[in-house]
C-alpha cells in the first residue's frame, strides 16, 4: 500500500460512512442556489440477533427553501455593535446571504454560529459583497439550530448611523 493510499484510508476512517451528518456536497463558484440535504437516509437492518430495530417518531421529515429575516437594527456612526443573537424557528442549513445594495459601509467583523466564526479574520468583510447584485460566490454556512442561534458583529467606520438589514435563504426543515 503506497503513501497515498494510506492516507486516503486514513480521511475515510475519520469521516465516517456516507450517511455521516457532517458530509455535505459543496457548491464551488456556482451562482444558482440548490438545496442542501445532509447525509443518507438511514436504512433499517436487522440487529445480530435477527430482532428488528426499532426507530423512534422522526422530528422533521421534510426540509423546503425559505428566507431567515435578519431584521432592521441602526448601527450608530463610528462604532461596532454586536446584535442580539437570532434564533430561527426550525433549523435551516443556509446557501446565501442577502443584504440591500442601498446601504453601503458597514463591515461585517463576525458572523458567529455556536461560538465559530465564518469569517476568517476580524477585519471586516464589507457588506457590499452580500448584495443582492454582488457576484462574489457564496460562503460554505453552518446549519442554524434553533438552540444555538446566529451572532453577528458589524462595525461602522462611516460619519452617518447606518442600518444593517437581510435575509438568510437556504433550506429549512419541517415536521
Amino acid at each position: 500500500m503506497d503513501q497515498a493510499e494510506r492516507e486516503a484510508n486514513a480521511m475515510l476512517a475519520r469521516v465516517g460512512s456516507v450517511g455521516a451528518v457532517n458530509i455535505r456536497p459543496y457548491r464551488v463558484g456556482a451562482t444558482t442556489v440548490r438545496p442542501q440535504y445532509v447525509g443518507a437516509p438511514v436504512q433499517q437492518v436487522a440487529a445480530f440477533d435477527e430482532r428488528p430495530v426499532q426507530y423512534s417518531q422522526a422530528a422533521y421529515v421534510d426540509g423546503n427553501l425559505t428566507f431567515f429575516g435578519l431584521g432592521r437594527t441602526v448601527i450608530p456612526a463610528n462604532t461596532s455593535l454586536t446584535l442580539p443573537k437570532l434564533t430561527p424557528s426550525r433549523p435551516i442549513s443556509p446557501q446565501k446571504m442577502l443584504c440591500p445594495s442601498t446601504v453601503t459601509g458597514l463591515l461585517l467583523s463576525s458572523i458567529s454560529i455556536g461560538g465559530t466564526n465564518l469569517l476568517a479574520g476580524d477585519g471586516g468583510v464589507p457588506i457590499e459583497l452580500f448584495s443582492e447584485v454582488a457576484t462574489t460566490p457564496p460562503i460554505d454556512w453552518i446549519t442554524i439550530d434553533p438552540a444555538v442561534g446566529i451572532v453577528f458583529t458589524i462595525g461602522n467606520p462611516t460619519g452617518s448611523d447606518l442600518i444593517f438589514t437581510g435575509a438568510l435563504y437556504g433550506t429549512a426543515v419541517r415536521q
